[in-house]
């Protein structure tokens, strides 16, 4: 799809985040934030105001119950907001010390003019600020690269550009890494035991960004992103928040926007969005305004599969055909539309084997007509075909219902069916209970594609580039095991 034709207007934001790790709590002060952000010339919409909630619970003693934080949102969506609300509260009327800190100096500048609009530029200075904070406003240093406001409360905000040598004036309470998919560990050596001697001992560091790049050196965000994931005990004092796509896809489907950007309708730019990502490639793109992350190195090391366990299970050839034969297909349309394959599954009568075969992996465009023919066609062979992947099954299936076909003939995956496949396939093959000849659509498929999450319940299925034939397969295994239907036509199978 061109990128100067969208493929449709943009709705209010549906977004759900992809992963919100939040520890148990009680209390909150938070609603404070909510309350003061429109005094400052801020309105949280609802995924902010949910936000500071969960940056502001404290425990039984006043400790905060999140004393990390790390936000991973796409860009134009506001996520600075929320953060600079907190700080302000925190500083101007909690007393506490804040640093925030940038990754380039004129990000650094452009957030101390943000501070400047609500608390003014210098003591006294009517010409800038907003009065009931500008009042709180006692001390200002505006020499370059030590630039920090101290506020009648006893509260600091000092910004700074992160180095491997800041020069910094004081202990800090809070620490802000904003652009924090930038961020290094040498950074965070200098600047974090800063906060070992903070005043309040009520330590709490909030990381915010997108996506650490492909090829970027910066660790500590995807590090923590990781531990967000694998939960346990590194996890235990950690607030996560992202929003984001699972794959690339098309950048340009505007329907899926919706999905992933939590302020679009609200006050995302939409022409800023669509304008920055014209000059982007697809996955800087992605990373960018979708919230896309790469998948960890040891997922594409590690094929659930592999090569020598899918060798075991290959054959000269196929199963003997006949009436008896039971036999199911499975069709995966991959999550970037641009591949469709199909795979069929036999069971001869008394074999402990199931045979898998690919006779199809195809650009579907630019109409599946043919694979609702060929599939059709087969209905009274067939017993099941099972059928998933948003970029093509929904109207695939529409088509098939169009054209008669049986209810129980044709299947539409739940989360927990589709895990279920994955699972099939990939116990089969290493129980080598799974035959099948040699196919290099699919062979390269089984042997290379990792794991990746499929739900919210814990449950995995197959990712990567080349993923959808193995998927195919394990699409026919569960329609094979799943389904009752009994062909009426008892003919041979070709």
């Amino acid at each position: 799809m061109s990128s100067s034709t969208p493929s449709r207007s943009c709705a209010t934001s549906s977004a759900k985040p992809r992963l919100r790790l939040v520890q148990p709590y009680e209390r909150s002060i938070g609603s404070l934030a909510v309350e003061l952000a429109p005094t400052m010339g801020y309105k949280l919409v609802p995924w902010q105001e949910q936000l500071a909630h969960d940056i502001g619970a404290v425990d039984a003693s006043g400790k905060w119950v999140h004393p990390r934080v790390g936000i991973s949102i796409p860009r134009q969506q506001g996520k600075s907001v929320d953060i600079i609300v907190w700080v302000a509260v925190m500083a101007a009327l909690a007393g506490y010390k804040v640093l925030w800190t940038e990754h380039n100096y004129s990000t650094t500048m452009e957030m101390v003019d943000r501070f400047r609009k609500i608390f003014g530029r210098r003591v006294g200075d009517t010409s800038e600020g907003i009065p009931r904070w500008r009042k709180l406003l006692v001390e200002v240093c505006s020499q370059t690269g030590q630039e920090w406001m101290r506020f009648s409360s006893g509260g600091v905000i000092q910004f700074s550009t992160r180095t491997k040598s800041s020069r910094l004036g004081f202990s800090f309470d809070i620490v802000i890494y904003d652009e924090a998919q930038e961020l290094t560990g040498i950074h965070t050596q200098v600047i974090n035991p800063t906060t070992t001697s903070g005043a309040k001992h009520n330590l709490m560091i909030v990381y915010a960004g997108t996506p650490t790049r492909a090829g970027n050196p910066a660790e500590v965000f995807k590090n923590l992103r990781r531990q967000a994931w694998e939960g346990g005990e590194k996890a235990s004092d950690l607030l996560w928040l992202e929003y984001g796509v699972e794959e690339v896809g098309d950048i340009w489907d505007e329907s899926r926007w919706p999905e992933v950007m939590p302020s679009l309708g609200y006050h995302a730019d939409i022409r800023a969005i669509r304008t920055g990502m014209k000059d982007m490639d697809e996955l800087g793109a992605a990373q960018e305004y979708l919230g896309y992350w790469l998948p960890p190195q040891n997922q594409v090391e590690k094929p659930i599969i592999g090569s020598d366990a899918w060798g075991e299970c290959l054959v000269e050839s196929g199963p003997e055909l006949n009436a008896d034969c039971r036999i199911c297909a499975g069709v995966r349309f991959s999550a970037d539309g641009s591949t469709v394959a199909v795979a069929c599954a036999v069971r001869p009568p008394g074999s402990p084997t199931v045979h898998v075969e690919l006779p199809f992996c195809k650009d579907p465009e630019p109409s599946t007509d043919w694979l609702a023919y060929w599939i059709a066609a087969r209905a009274g062979r067939y017993a099941c075909v099972a059928i998933d992947g948003k970029a093509g099954a929904g109207a695939l299936c529409d088509k098939l219902e169009g054209m008669g076909m049986p209810k129980d003939y044709i299947l539409r995956p739940s989360t927990d069916q589709a895990v279920t496949a994955a699972s099939l396939i990939s116990s089969g093959a290493k129980a080598g209970s799974v035959t099948h000849i040699a196919c290099p659509a699919l062979d390269l498929s089984a042997e290379t594609s990792p794991k990746r999450k499929i739900g919210s319940g814990g449950g995995w299925g197959f990712g990567g580039d080349n993923a959808a034939p193995i998927e195919a397969a394990g699409l026919a295994l569960l329609a094979l095991n799943t389904s009752k239907r009994k062909p009426g036509m008892k003919a041979r199978v070709t």
